[in-house]
């Protein structure tokens, strides 16, 4: 997988490759007038945006303020290392916040908005055809399974089993692992609290990584 990171402003014409194991810190250089950088294995590139906004790489006690995008087991992930705003990941399927730290899969194109007014474009290449969609909707699932609604929880789900039934897919590991998405939404449909209780969220849970795994270890 490729990557590239750029800021969403007319003005910026810099951009930032993801294409090893080497992280890449997003994080504002006061020293630079408020520039909003890039830093990759100490190499600083200049995103061409100030915004006063976005966190410092580390704070005045040493803690960590970055945005970081880095690769593991080839694929490519965000998280927020502990900046001071809101960061919200945008995907084709909805928003994702990263503020509590957790890392959010990125397997297509999409935007991270950190501090109040940048917005970081991500743009993806990826040769995995129609299936794509699939391990991104199951990360999105998984995220929201324990903190949204369950009629939100039961939507996505519903869009993700509909997915993975049109694909084009017939081993014995897919079908089981169908199976347990079309039993984490029975578990879901039939819950008549707003909020999954604990036994449906970790139902939903273990489906989605297994969904989201399938295809991004294929």
């Amino acid at each position: 997988m490729r990557a590239t990171i750029r800021a969403a402003d007319p003005e910026s014409t810099a951009s930032l490759s993801v294409t090893d194991e080497s992280a890449v810190r997003v994080y504002r250089v006061p020293e630079r007038g408020e520039a909003v950088v890039a830093d990759k294995d100490g190499s600083v590139t200049s995103l061409g945006v100030h915004d006063i906004s976005v966190s410092r790489e580390f704070d005045d006690d040493g803690e960590p303020g970055y945005i970081e995008f880095y690769k593991e087991d080839s694929q490519l992930y965000v998280r927020d290392a502990g900046s001071s705003s809101e960061t919200v990941q945008q995907n084709a399927f909805g928003e994702i916040d990263l503020s509590d730290g957790d890392p959010s899969l990125i397997t297509g194109d999409c935007t991270v908005q950190i501090g109040y007014s940048t917005a970081l474009e991500v743009e993806v290449e990826q040769a995995r055809g129609d299936d794509r969609p699939i391990p991104y909707k199951a990360d999105l699932v998984l995220k929201i399974c324990d903190v949204r609604s369950t009629n939100e929880v039961k939507s996505e789900l519903r869009e993700l089993k509909a997915m993975m039934h049109e694909a084009s897919i017939s081993d014995e590991r897919y079908r089981n692992i169908l199976a347990d998405v079309e039993t984490a939404f029975e578990n879901v449909e039939n819950t008549r609290s707003d909020e999954l209780p604990t036994e449906a969220v970790q139902k939903v849970s273990s489906a989605t990584k297994r969904a989201r795994n399938y295809f991004l270890s294929s």
